[in-house]
């Protein structure tokens, strides 16, 4: 009767921890997280597809871990500045990030940055395939892929071509193309995809590859869709060529969610729970459809694998744009 006055309910843990450390166990790593909220720092601005990917599955996320999922936009460098900050963060499960695969892994093959994609991350999951594609305005006078090509050739540098990015997926597929069909464009470098869609609208620039948001102003009749910078065909215009149709090169490009190397096998998991069960909420589902793109969750092992192949895939296309700085090669299995 002593001990059961003595210890009323809930204090058993912490007497129970006490012995455990007194005899030399140890408590596993990650077993009460997380105890405060989590940060995902996403390298784009607000407003883009990266920023409403993640805000769609924000309140799921923070229901599975019990903890509030707070989104920072850390723009800049083409988004290695945000991607740097998740490689330096304590490997505690309290900073994430978002990558998108192809600018991620093109930075990393590019550009001298302060990460290695094989050594200084573990990937979580991955949560959607990219709608990239080539977009014109409505009222242009070309209807198809190969109108536009067809002019392109006969007027060099008369298109102005916008990027919101250097080395995207988008960017560097659009640049491989003009560079295998003998294409002369006027190219417009904008700070973020908002920028870019601002100056379409605008009239400031006449063709636009984009990497998800863009699709928005197909949907509304605001533009008008003439190649899929895809591997299968964008949900819903299954008329409209792919990349790997016309090129046979693969472009796959998709999102999810990385950490920095060394965070605890149990904190992955949890990690990797909450973002499959963010995929399966009804908000991030209706964004998704909104912009196009194709929701589908890769559990960390197979997200892994994505990121090995498409570094694979990725050297290739730089190296014919002669924009290979560095070559990355896959561990041996």
């Amino acid at each position: 009767m002593l001990w059961k006055r003595s210890f009323g309910k809930g204090a058993w843990l912490p007497a129970i921890t006490a012995v455990a450390i007194l005899l030399g166990f140890t408590v596993a790593p990650g077993a009460e997280y997380p105890t405060r909220p989590v940060k995902i720092i996403i390298p784009y601005s607000a407003g883009g597809v990266s920023d409403l990917t993640w805000r769609s599955m924000s309140d799921t996320i923070a229901k599975s871990l019990g903890q509030p999922l707070i989104i920072e936009n850390k723009a800049g460098g083409g988004t290695t500045l945000g991607t740097t900050i998740v490689a330096a963060a304590k490997p505690d499960g309290y900073t994430v990030g978002h990558l998108t695969m192809g600018t991620f892994i093109n930075n990393c093959l590019s550009y001298e940055v302060s990460y290695d994609p094989l050594k200084s991350f573990s990937y979580v999951a991955g949560v959607a395939y990219y709608a990239q594609s080539i977009i014109v305005k409505p009222d242009s006078p070309w209807k198809t892929w190969d109108e536009f090509v067809d002019y392109s050739k006969k007027n060099p540098n008369a298109i102005r071509m916008g990027f919101s990015n250097v080395v995207g997926t988008n960017s560097v597929s659009a640049k491989w193309i003009a560079k295998k069909l003998g294409l002369q464009w006027k190219y417009v470098t904008f700070p973020a995809e908002a920028e870019a869609i601002t100056a379409f609208l605008g009239g400031h620039i006449d063709a636009y590859p984009g990497g998800g948001a863009h699709n928005i102003l197909v949907k509304d009749g605001r533009a008008r869709v003439l190649l899929a910078l895809t591997i299968d065909p964008i949900p819903g215009y299954p008329q409209v060529p792919t990349f790997k149709e016309l090129y046979k090169r693969n472009v796959m490009n998709a999102n999810g969610m990385l950490v920095p190397v060394g965070v605890p096998p149990q904190i992955l998991a949890k990690l990797e729970k909450a973002v499959q069960e963010g995929t399966k909420s009804s908000e991030f589902i209706r964004t998704m459809g909104k912009m196009d793109m194709t929701p589908r969750f890769r559990n960390s092992k197979e997200f892994t694998e994505d990121i090995q192949a498409a570094l694979v895939s990725f050297q290739e296309l730089l190296k014919d744009l002669d924009m290979l700085k560095k070559k990355v090669t896959l561990p041996q299995q």
